[in-house]
């Protein structure tokens, strides 16, 4: 059985932030909020490394991350403390495969179904490849916020609350470089997010 957080994290829970200042923004981003969403939505091949991290009200976890997306196929390799070794993810419609080192693989047909079964957690893991970019998962409504500089600072959907916290210029479009997302018990934390991007 894998350790509670530990498999959270793997399902793409960055270093834990510390405290929320007021947004960091380095790059313009697009005025036209329809046109800036529809172009992030047709980006599905995709790659980043950052530092990701889990906290629930028991532990907190944080591990290095890199997310590799090529239209609904995923691999993501995590490693860092807490002995958490390597573990890989790979993901494409109807399975999910989850390899740590030393462990037996666990598989699923969805990421949602192997959180569920090893956590007891409900966790939008598939939302997270949209809300990642910076826009909403299709699917249900969302309530987008946007500050003075048409920057989207905070997103809520299905119950969860997703707060970006900076965003750098990569090539056609800003991406965000912090995230929070969080709904009460857990909190993920992305940071230090360096995209690169396949036309």
């Amino acid at each position: 059985m894998f350790p509670r957080l530990q498999t959270c994290a793997l399902l793409l829970a960055g270093a834990l932030l510390a405290g929320c200042a007021t947004p960091r923004m380095d790059a313009p981003v697009n005025e036209d909020w329809q046109n800036r969403r529809s172009l992030l939505a047709a980006l599905n091949t995709w790659e980043f490394t950052g530092r990701i991290g889990v906290r629930d009200e028991r532990e907190s976890h944080s591990s290095r991350i890199r997310w590799r997306q090529h239209s609904e196929d995923y691999v993501i390799n995590l490693w860092g403390t807490l002995n958490a070794g390597a573990t890989e993810i790979t993901g494409h419609p109807g399975q999910v495969i989850l390899q740590q080192e030393g462990k037996t693989p666990l598989s699923a047909a969805t990421p949602e179904d192997l959180v569920r079964e090893q956590l007891g957690y409900e966790l939008p893991v598939s939302q997270l490849s949209y809300w990642i970019k910076g826009i909403p998962a299709p699917g249900s409504r969302a309530q987008p916020i946007f500050n003075e500089e048409h920057h989207l600072v905070s997103l809520e959907q299905d119950g969860w609350v997703v707060q970006y916290l900076a965003y750098t210029r990569y090539d056609i479009e800003s991406l965000p470089t912090r995230i929070r997302i969080e709904k009460a018990p857990l909190r993920l934390d992305f940071v230090r997010l360096d995209w690169t991007l396949t036309p």
